[in-house]
């Protein structure tokens, strides 16, 4: 099966390491994901919140380091663009690798840094990382943050003419539900879990993800300790809980994988080798076959196709 993971910072990794693609000591690497079973990857640009000129010019960084990578592994790598990308990579056995942008700061006032970056491969935005920008409030900004601002509002609507997905991952509650109210199409939380098995401010309460299933959207399961179970080491069955409720609140076909790797120092599994066990330990958790290709792939690639 050709899973689909919804979030990893692997090339800002290793644009600051110098380390490739191919090979490195990071979470993902493009040998073990094949070896795994990857068949869409969606990579983040990020940087930490900074003035906007030093966060575009770290961000164009990142898009230099994306293109090097695809231009250098091109017989096992597909960039994604379109839709039709994705089984064109399917069909010649490469792994379609989707570029992602985490946290808008870098466009700044300007629309046209949008448009740049689209002709660039980007497809898939968030609008902030935990803080305010201009576009909207994060995470960050609880209790009492505001919502999407009038610049977000019209960048929201761009995204949708450009054909660029929506992730909701790290905005405010207010802003997730501005948001749903103003893109037309589905949206993506990518890497977060539920709220009512660990309360963490990046994880989505019940009302949250009744939302999300109502928008059509689908959740990314995050493998990051502290979104799995507070103040304790979780294991993978602890992770599996938050599939199991979700899946009982809204529905398996909203649920698919956003791991976040490279995005924390220590994830509940060390790298992308051990997707190869999640077929398993979801049939283990009760789930069908049918339900298990949903989870995988089935559900992130219907989000996709809505908008690609």
């Amino acid at each position: 099966m050709r899973i689909v993971d919804l979030h990893c910072d692997t090339i800002s990794s290793i644009q600051r390491s110098g380390e490739t693609l191919l090979h490195n000591n990071c979470h993902f690497d493009i040998a073990r994901a094949r070896q795994a079973g990857v068949g869409l990857q969606f990579f983040a640009l990020f940087t930490l919140p900074a003035g906007r000129n030093e966060a575009l010019r770290q961000i164009l960084k990142q898009v230099y380091k994306f293109h090097n990578e695809m231009s250098q592994y091109q017989d096992l790598v597909q960039p994604v663009l379109r839709y039709e990308d994705i089984s064109r990579a399917d069909a010649n056995n490469k792994i379609g690798c989707l570029m992602h942008l985490e946290g808008a700061d870098a466009l700044g006032p300007d629309e046209e840094i949008l448009y740049l970056l689209q002709r660039l491969g980007l497809r898939s935005l968030g609008l902030t990382w935990n803080n305010r920008n201009l576009l909207a409030d994060g995470v960050g900004e609880e209790p009492g943050a505001g919502g999407i601002s009038k610049k977000g509002r019209q960048i929201i609507r761009l995204l949708d003419q450009l054909g660029i997905l929506l992730d909701l991952s790290h905005v405010s509650i207010r802003s997730f539900y501005d948001a749903l109210d103003i893109y037309p199409k589905p949206v993506l939380v990518s890497h977060a879990n539920a709220r009512a098995l660990c309360n963490h401010r990046r994880n989505m309460d019940d009302s949250q993800l009744k939302a999300l299933a109502g928008n059509g959207g689908v959740i990314g399961i995050n493998q990051v300790p502290d979104f799995i179970k507070a103040d304790t080491h979780p294991h993978m069955d602890d992770l599996l809980d938050h599939l199991v409720y979700i899946a009982g609140l809204i529905g398996v076909e909203h649920l698919a994988l956003g791991s976040d790797f490279d995005g924390d120092d220590a994830l509940l599994m060390p790298g992308v080798q051990d997707y190869s066990r999640w077929p398993e330990l979801l049939a283990s958790r009760g789930f069908s076959a049918g339900e298990i290709a949903m989870i995988l792939r089935e559900n992130a690639l219907r989000v996709i196709r809505a908008v690609l």
